[in-house]
């Protein structure tokens, strides 16, 4: 849908993460005994990983920073901001391979000596 046009590029943003983080909340809090015990004793200390497109760089990642803070989910101070951290799409996929082991045979392929040429 339409967002309002008076909405910048960082408000969005925070709508999208206020979005996702309080539906993260609610699903761990129903799908875990005493989640909101749990949910509320590391609240305050969550660390975000946001990944975005390969070529984006310190102004994207600023406006993600600050739509991060726009949203309440980390106060605007130097504490707050060290829990805000970033990776490429390609970073984050990379590591998805390896962790669901999808690559596992191709390394091993390639870190036998009898591939290795001289």
């Amino acid at each position: 849908p339409n967002h309002p046009r008076s909405k910048d590029v960082v408000s969005v943003y925070a709508d999208f993460y206020r979005y996702l983080f309080n539906r993260t909340r609610t699903f761990f809090n129903e799908t875990h005994v005493h989640g909101n015990i749990i949910w509320a004793s590391v609240h305050g200390e969550i660390e975000f990983v946001l990944s975005h497109p390969n070529g984006w760089e310190g102004a994207q990642q600023s406006i993600m920073r600050k739509a991060v803070t726009r949203a309440g989910l980390v106060p605007n101070t130097p504490r707050g901001q060290e829990r805000i951290s970033f990776v490429t799409e390609g970073e984050a996929s990379f590591h998805y391979c390896i962790t669901k082991g999808l690559i596992t045979e191709s390394i091993e392929a390639l870190s036998t000596p009898s591939h290795l040429t001289f």
